[in-house]
């Protein structure tokens, strides 16, 4: 099996969520990606607070901020470097000849402080990649390049949270970060896209990408419904959507179940759905007739839905029953259900990995599966600046008393965290 981004070198600036998960994906498909850390704080405490491990137990557990660490940055290397020192950014743009991609997520006058933006890159690397994901694009929010946005806000301006919540509430967020990590695909999309041209021509290119054009971008079905027409005919629905009905969970006999039905006659998913229920006078109801009527008359088919799952033995049977109709189905599941579920073991969706400072992690593996190429996890995410040292000697050929001297000057920097792992285990490269 073979890496399909094997010799990629890529230098993640990520915070958060939005650009280490699109490094991770670049990490999953067999990338080198060097998690750049700054501690901004409290430098040698590092950007958690806490000197000896990121990963150190709190309570029964570890500290939130780790866990998402944990996701978005599994199988990375990590250096630390002090920005605010000009050694520091000297040292960055010692790495950026040999470098293909740069992520970085901060809001636009970040990296141009520094230094560090595509104008003053390019010239080190005319075949460098670099992508920015912000909030709102490079030119900012009415011209603010300093104002923050997060998911929420991305959900709210791109016509998400309109559509999303119960018919006659307020507008709802999605959970989950799907702001975040949608934005992340992307951008891991468009980057692949550029080393494709770069392939051609040798050139590298500058990708911006924002949240909100994200989030507004994969609405397939109520903002280009309202562009074509002119008219907006989709509307919050509470548990239900309101493009086709009836669409979206219902309650069963202990628990949900989620099925799509929609059409209209004996032979559509809406007439099937009826055969089983023994209601084919809901067929050719006039009230009932197609989707745009039934959600006229919603609280009548969801209480008849719901009336016949719960009179079933339980969520299984159901879900047979709906099986042999052909109808769109599934359960409604935890995500503590999701770990035990069969058709996640099946497919392989969640791998271990093994953490020396907490024991082996669960953790959610890519989900696109090739046949000839390898796409995974591929280690634990870094301790800060474990691999300072590493990077240092072998890209850019620093002897063990530079690299000493760097460390005393505060330029670079590994917990003793990253001392505890690398003294565990002694690096050959």
């Amino acid at each position: 099996m073979r890496d399909l981004l094997e010799g990629i070198r890529v230098l993640d600036f990520g915070l958060a969520a939005v650009g280490p998960f699109c490094a991770r994906i670049l990490s999953d498909l067999g990338a080198e990606v060097i998690h750049v850390e700054w501690p901004r704080n409290r430098w040698k405490a590092a950007s958690t607070g806490r000197e000896e491990s990121r990963f150190a137990p709190v309570g029964d557990g570890i500290a939130r901020e780790s866990e998402l660490f944990i996701y978005g940055n599994g199988g990375k290397k990590s250096i630390a470097v002090n920005l605010k020192e000009q050694e520091g950014v000297d040292f960055i743009r010692s790495l950026v000849p040999s470098t293909d991609v740069i992520i970085e997520n901060m809001t636009p006058r970040v990296m141009r402080t520094f230094g560090l933006d595509y104008a003053s890159l390019e010239p080190l690397n005319p075949g460098l990649v670099m992508c920015s994901l912000t909030g709102f694009g490079q030119q900012g929010l009415d011209g603010d390049e300093t104002r923050p946005c997060t998911d929420p806000i991305a959900q709210a301006m791109s016509g998400i949270s309109w559509i999303t919540g119960e018919r006659d509430g307020p507008p709802y967020a999605v959970g989950g970060g799907l702001g975040d990590t949608t934005t992340s695909s992307l951008g891991a999309v468009a980057i692949l896209a550029a080393l494709v041209g770069r392939g051609r021509d040798g050139r590298g290119d500058y990708i911006d990408i924002s949240m909100v054009e994200s989030l507004a971008y994969l609405d397939c079905i109520a903002l280009p419904a309202l562009a074509v027409t002119g008219r907006e005919r989709l509307f919050r629905n509470g548990q239900q959507n309101s493009y086709t009905f009836p669409m979206g969970p219902f309650r069963a006999n202990g628990g949900y179940i989620a099925l799509q039905a929609p059409g209209a006659g004996p032979d559509s998913p809406w007439g099937r759905l009826c055969r089983l229920m023994d209601r084919e006078d809901m067929i050719t109801d006039e009230r009932l007739l197609d989707d745009v009527r039934r959600l006229d008359h919603a609280p009548e088919v969801i209480d008849a839905i719901e009336h016949w799952l719960c009179s079933l033995d339980d969520c299984e049977v159901a879900l047979l029953l709906l099986s042999t109709e052909r109808i769109s189905s599934g359960p409604v599941l935890s995500q503590e259900q999701m770990l035990e579920h069969p058709f996640f073991a099946e497919r392989e969706t969640f791998g271990t990995v093994d953490y020396p400072e907490i024991g082996p992690v669960t953790v959610v593996e890519p989900p696109f599966k090739f046949s000839a190429s390898t796409a995974q996890v591929r280690g634990p995410a870094p301790e800060v600046g474990e691999h300072s040292r590493q990077v240092a000697h072998d890209l850019l050929g620093l002897d063990a008393a530079e690299i000493d001297r760097l460390m005393a000057a505060d330029v670079l920097f590994e917990s003793n965290g990253a001392k505890h792992r690398n003294d565990r285990s002694p690096r050959s490269d």
